[in-house]
């Protein structure tokens, strides 16, 4: 969980483990100590497993792991705290998001169960010679400083170390409402609702039974009528070609026919090719994993092509082996100078001495490519079902770029 609501959301969780950290710590020096070596950033990567919480923790050039031990919480508790849970609406959402919802900071939620443990209840344990001795040390108690920080925007830390992460209880409460589904969502104190958690709990709910089969009665485009509009729309010519283009798009959906790849790959591609699309390349290339070389390509492809040529420029679509022999067959005796060969690489054909390459796109269509650099391909416009026809392009598109190696 991020931002300041969340903080001011879970302050409840932060401040019932404050003050039971604090007694359980029994006045000890170490108190404070910890606190410092916290403030300085000495404590490391808080990690959560059941019945306990560890990190490292640098102090006077050296390095102690530090735990604190809390019990696990029994599976009548978290039966429970999830059938308190699945009765919250907004608690149902935040945990199909897989969020860690604000209600679990409330101490009545499920009775006498609370997620923070009780002073008494929270023991220490480090590599220190104090620690030992399972008393407070000055490591353990800047761990238990760093968890009061940590738990305003990671309260699954605790829920972990009770023995449930997010996710588990997330499953739990989801097989809860199997039968029943959650119920409406309440809008908050500004009369707003939040769309993310809206989102999750449709999602949820049971699919409406099929719809019949639509009657998909063809009709003449409204555009076929209208004069050009001024500069600088569309013509009237253009507008008619994307009104079909919807159409078609919306038939091969409702009919289940749709082939183009538009996946989130292929979207994010889009409006990284329009003319504002671009500057979002750095953020996009760190969040797909792919390189700005990469995505600058398949932008290249995919205003040659669409989704489609987008995904041809990442890899070859797979295709039968007998397949591939008979394209080469016939791109080899539709060429008019039989000069090189056409090799089979990669599901692609590429001849070598050409320069040219074609590939095999997601939707059926041949995709024709230009030797760029060593090992690197450039889309080209012309994609075609007939292999022969896209060699033909690329061949046209080698003729107009200067070779390079």
């Amino acid at each position: 969980m991020t931002g300041s609501a969340s903080s001011r959301s879970m302050a409840p969780l932060v401040a019932a483990w404050k003050q039971h950290f604090h007694l359980a710590a029994d006045g000890s020096g170490s108190y404070n100590k910890g606190l410092n070596l916290h403030r300085q950033g000495a404590v490391g990567q808080i990690y959560a497993t059941p019945g306990r919480l560890t990190a490292a923790v640098a102090a006077k050039k050296a390095t102690h792991k530090a735990a604190l031990l809390l019990p696990e919480l029994t599976t009548t508790q978290w039966d429970i705290l999830v059938g308190r849970l699945t009765q919250i609406p907004q608690a149902v959402a935040d945990l199909l998001a897989n969020r860690v919802p604000a209600a679990v900071a409330d101490p009545g939620l499920a009775g006498d169960m609370a997620i923070v443990p009780r002073p008494e209840e929270i023991t220490f344990s480090c590599s220190c010679p104090t620690g030992h001795t399972t008393r407070v040390c000055d490591h353990s108690a800047a761990l238990g400083h760093a968890v009061a920080e940590r738990l305003a925007n990671a309260a699954s830390l605790l829920l972990a170390a009770r023995g449930m992460t997010a996710r588990e209880l997330a499953a739990l409460v989801r097989d809860s409402l199997a039968d029943t589904g959650p119920g409406p969502l309440p809008p908050s104190t500004d009369g707003t609702v939040r769309a993310d958690q809206l989102f999750a709990l449709a999602a949820h709910r049971r699919p409406h039974p099929p719809a019949p089969d639509p009657e998909l009665d063809a009709v003449d485009p409204l555009t076929a009528s209208l004069d050009d509009p001024p500069a600088p729309c569309p013509s009237a010519h253009d507008l008619e070609w994307m009104a079909k283009d919807a159409a078609d798009r919306a038939r091969a959906l409702l009919t289940g026919t749709a082939e183009q790849p538009h996946d989130a790959l292929a979207d994010t591609v889009r409006i990284l090719a329009t003319p504002d699309g671009v500057r979002r390349l750095p953020q996009v290339a760190q969040t797909t994993g792919h390189t700005e070389a990469a995505l600058r390509t398949m932008m290249i492809g995919y205003r040659h092509g669409g989704p489609a040529g987008a995904h041809a420029t990442l890899a070859a679509a797979p295709v039968a082996t007998d397949d591939l022999e008979r394209a080469r067959e016939t791109v080899y005796t539709s060429r008019a100078v039989g000069l090189g060969t056409i090799d089979i690489d990669s599901d692609a054909l590429t001849d070598t001495t050409a320069g040219v390459q074609i590939r095999p796109g997601p939707d059926g269509r041949w995709y024709p490519f230009t030797h760029w650099r060593t090992g690197e391909w450039r889309p080209a416009p012309g994609a075609c079902d007939d292999p022969a026809e896209a060699y033909r392009a690329a061949r046209r598109a080698r003729a107009a770029r200067p070779l390079r190696r």
